[in-house]
């Protein structure tokens, strides 16, 4: 394989521009598209949801093996958790199929999908923002796990649950199914439990997920674009940082992120549960940024279309492009050459760094080093 300095020298490495994401032309949003006017949805007919199930032989947002496929007919709880940092250590992480990271007001939220495995507790659970809808598009109506938001968004997720989209089962309209850490300040304050959540909203089976990703089979091989490296920084812009670096004896990405409250020799990313953040993969995603019709102030994820990409997966770093021509639709990833690009199977987090901002960069290995000598 080659370093991936070699990528740096040949250009191979991304650098995103405004136009890294096609948009003229593109269908920004099947699920939330026509929600406009202060999250005010104007629909005429509601885009049609697969009705199809495809025989399931893994866990369909992992790509682990499932002991019996009925294990899979469960809803997706999908939890929007707070970023900020005071809410570090959060809870659940560690036990999430993916999470997805996208830029909010000058920091980040996660979207943590569960489906594999629940998580009780999970929080802090903070706001929706309009970009959450088009990424739960091909969950077969997750349930949401959220703490409100204005008016507007909140017009977005009632829109979406009327077309039969998402189930919502947010905090304050299901008080019961929430609590309060009193150790903590609010609003990073606020958790909930993945099951009983699932149990009450969705009884009884339910279509499974569609994957996010496609996953390599037994002794398949990576393309031969795939490059050795010690990892990869994303930068969200705003200082907002998140630094991932193979760790060989965990087969994962440790996740490292400085703020003001975790500095560098302290910036392991934590679950509470004393473990550290430590997928099987990670995919950068490069996606423009537009404005929320629910707020002026709120930037808004196009996750609909194409753009540059990054998969970090065994060790080694390919990249190449993303491709999701509507919401219901999983991400395809292909390297330059056109050759599909695999993930490995177990848990993935995915990253959505705007396009035309900061390029995601290797880490070099020395840095990595240096992080490695800092894990949790």
């Amino acid at each position: 394989m080659r370093p991936i300095s070699a990528l740096l020298a040949t250009g191979a490495v991304l650098v995103p521009s405004a136009c890294s994401a096609a948009t003229a032309g593109v269908r920004t949003g099947d699920l939330d598209a026509a929600a406009s006017g202060n999250g005010k949805g104007v629909v005429t007919a509601a885009p049609a949801v697969p009705t199809t199930e495809a025989p399931i032989t893994a866990w369909p947002l992992t790509g682990l093996p499932i002991a019996d496929p009925a294990q899979a007919r469960h809803s997706v709880v999908a939890v929007k958790i707070d970023n900020s940092p005071p809410a570090r250590p959060q809870t659940g992480l560690t036990q999430a199929d993916d999470c997805i990271e996208e830029r909010v007001e000058g920091i980040t939220r996660l979207m943590c999908l569960f489906h594999s495995e629940d998580a009780d507790p999970v929080g802090p659970i903070r706001s929706a923002r309009s970009s959450d809808v088009d990424l739960m598009g091909n969950l077969s109506r997750p349930v949401l796990m959220w703490s409100g938001g204005n008016a507007g968004v909140t017009a977005e997720i009632d829109w979406a649950v009327s077309q039969g989209f998402i189930i919502e089962a947010g905090h304050p309209r299901n008080d019961s199914l929430y609590h309060r850490d009193n150790r903590r300040q609010m609003p990073h304050n606020l958790y909930g439990s993945t099951a009983p959540v699932r149990e009450q909203f969705t009884p009884g089976p339910q279509p499974a997920p569609h994957p996010l990703f496609a996953y390599r089979a037994p002794g398949e091989a990576l393309p031969p674009s795939a490059a050795d490296t010690p990892g990869f920084v994303v930068d969200f812009g705003r200082g907002v940082r998140a630094e991932y670096v193979w760790d060989q004896e965990r087969k994962g990405w440790d996740r490292f992120q400085v703020d003001e409250s975790h500095p560098r020799g302290r910036s392991a990313f934590m679950d509470s549960n004393g473990r550290q953040v430590a997928p099987d993969n990670v995919v950068i995603l490069v996606v423009p940024y537009g404005q929320s019709d629910a707020d002026s102030r709120s930037p808004k994820a196009v996750s609909v279309g194409e753009g540059d990409a990054i998969v970090l997966t065994d060790g080694k770093a390919v990249v190449g492009r993303w491709k999701r021509p509507v919401s219901f639709a999983s991400w395809e990833l292909v390297d330059p050459a056109g050759a599909p690009i695999r993930l490995t199977p177990g848990r993935t987090w995915v990253a959505l760094p705007e396009a035309g901002g900061p390029a995601p960069v290797p880490l070099d290995p020395a840095t990595a080093a240096s992080l490695l000598g800092e894990r949790r």
